[in-house]
């Protein structure tokens, strides 16, 4: 058969298109694709962690830890773990022979470029000494010491604490916690030069430095001691005390019941455990601003709404005791499951045993209550107080011959951390007055007396227990209303401004009931239509009133 022109095109064409189909447009060669499930890993949240241990340094000035690198190698078994940590990228510098300075920066940097989404999990965990230092602007700094560093030469070779805190939070999770297994107390997990020692022995009083960093929303700082205490390891564990008891609640110690470990879960069952087997020397700490749920899951995984929590991390409240439906579930910090529903919830101070907070909570599935802010909303921003008092010229001309000595009656109004934390700002008005007796050169005579006052008075603050101290400035006006005086028939009024002082106490009893005393001092200007007499006049209140 004969094949023509035309048609032989026209295979041709065939030919080429169905060979097109196998290749790419454009004619390139094949690529491999992906599929949809590998693009969503891909681009969705991942979970990534930097470890950290040291066991052994170069200056022989800083002693060789045990157990600081079995602590990370530890960790990342457990975060690699499919069934426990599922993390996606694991790095651990846990060499024997050290980690430097610079490879624990570049690592860093590695996690920086690897933290894509606000939505990624970032855990980050150093194990090794801490130490003190002054920094270039002469304050004492933290530093965690690496392999390389050079007790002479520490700022220039250890690992800033306070830089590191800053670069954590740039980090654009919401989902970040970091452990800092060390401490700077001189002793444990810390090394200190000899000049550092020197000076704080010359320091009067507690050591001043904060020993956290400011956190932004989700993420966490948590220490193995408190300030000023010693993070130690221990043999018989074979770990950090503290990172043992972390390691064991992220193998499964799921108090609330969602199967899944998150970081305050952890911590707050690390944190317990440490101070017991430290017989109370070793104090874990935590700064914390999760808002809502608590999203940071480092083992297991949700599969069901968590239990209520009821906690507190807060440094402020530290051995104050909770109470839940009246029973005593120890102190404060600790973190309480509670099953949903309606609960009583009391606080008690360290000193003295008094209530701070009795309130009723209902509590949901996954609700996490804080008693801080229980505590907040316990503050009676709001205070209504009626007064009685006595109201004085200071002059005695004044009080005898124009306005005698009076009892004064008054209700105010009070805003308190308002405009400021440490302000207060008030209203008041007042009502003084009756049948007086007064004294003129040769002339005794009575009259009716009617007093009118009010004022906004913006009061500092100062706390001591249940007793709160108020200073300040008070604006006021004064309306006078004279009638019965010798040789008149009318009415004689006087109107002024009263600038003055206040200072009080406010004693909070129970719930919203106070009690307070008040002593205001006031300067004004009488004019009358034969005399002018610049005076000051005084009151002296007691009274009672409700916060809410």
């Amino acid at each position: 058969m004969r094949v023509g022109p035309a048609t032989a095109l026209l295979g041709l064409c065939l030919v080429m298109a169905c060979a097109a189909a196998q290749r790419d447009k454009g004619g390139l060669l094949p690529v491999e694709t992906l599929s949809a499930d590998a693009v969503e890993k891909a681009l969705g949240p991942r979970r990534m962690a930097l470890l950290v241990g040291i066991n052994h340094f170069e200056d022989a000035r800083w002693p060789a830890l045990k157990h600081a690198v079995a602590d990370a190698q530890e960790l990342g078994q457990l975060l690699a773990d499919p069934a426990l940590g599922r993390f996606d990228q694991i790095e651990i510098l846990a060499d024997e022979g050290g980690v430097s300075r610079a490879k624990i920066e570049a690592a860093f940097q590695r996690l920086v470029k690897a933290n894509l989404s606000a939505q990624d999990t970032v855990f980050v965990y150093f194990s090794t000494h801490g130490t003190l230092a002054r920094e270039a602007n002469g304050k004492l700094g933290r530093y965690l010491v690496t392999s390389d560093s050079a007790q002479a030469q520490i700022a220039e070779t250890a690992l800033a604490v306070g830089e590191l805190l800053k670069r954590f939070e740039a980090l654009p999770s919401r989902r970040k916690a970091i452990v800092l297994a060390s401490c700077h107390s001189g002793s444990g997990k810390s090394a200190l030069p000899q000049s550092v020692v020197a000076e704080l022995q010359g320091i009067k009083g507690a050591f001043f430095v904060k020993p956290l960093g400011e956190t932004s929303q989700a993420s966490m700082v948590m220490t193995a001691c408190a300030w000023g205490e010693t993070a130690r390891e221990d043999d018989s564990l074979k770990h950090d005390i503290y990172t043992h008891f972390l390691i064991e609640a992220l193998r499964g110690k799921d108090e609330d019941g969602d199967g899944a470990v998150t970081a305050s879960e952890a911590h707050a069952h690390a944190m317990a455990r440490t101070y017991y087997f430290s017989k109370g020397r070793q104090r874990p700490q935590v700064e914390s601003s999760i808002l809502g749920a608590d999203p940071i899951v480092l083992s297991g995984q949700p599969r069901r709404r968590a239990d209520p929590v009821l906690y507190s991390f807060l440094e402020d409240l530290a051995g104050m005791r909770l109470e839940v439906n009246g029973q005593d579930k120890g102190p404060l910090p600790a973190r309480l499951v509670l099953k949903p529903g309606s609960h009583q919830v009391a606080l008690r101070s360290s000193l003295g045993g008094r209530i701070l907070l009795h309130e009723e909570v209902e509590l949901v599935p996954g609700q996490r209550l804080a008693v801080e802010s229980l505590l907040e909303k316990s503050r009676h921003l709001w205070s209504i107080q009626a007064w009685a008092g006595y109201q004085s010229f200071l002059d005695a001309t004044t009080r005898s011959e124009y306005v005698a000595p009076s009892a004064t009656l008054s209700v105010s109004v009070t805003k308190r951390h308002f405009p400021l934390e440490s302000l207060a700002l008030g209203l008041d008005v007042g009502l003084a007055g009756g049948r007086q007796s007064l004294e003129l050169p040769g002339l005794s005579y009575e009259h009716d007396l009617l007093q009118l006052s009010y004022g906004i008075k913006l009061l500092f603050l100062f706390g001591f227990g249940d007793l709160e101290l108020s200073l300040g400035p008070r604006l006021g006006a004064l309306h006078l209303w004279r009638t019965g005086l010798p040789g008149e028939s009318d009415t004689q009024h006087v109107a002024n401004f009263t600038p003055g002082l206040q200072a009080g106490f406010t004693w909070r009893l129970w719930r919203g009931l106070q009690l307070g005393l008040e002593f205001r001092i006031h300067f004004m200007s009488i004019h009358t239509l034969d005399a002018s007499l610049d005076t000051g006049f005084v009151d002296l209140m007691l009274g009672a009133g409700w916060g809410f």
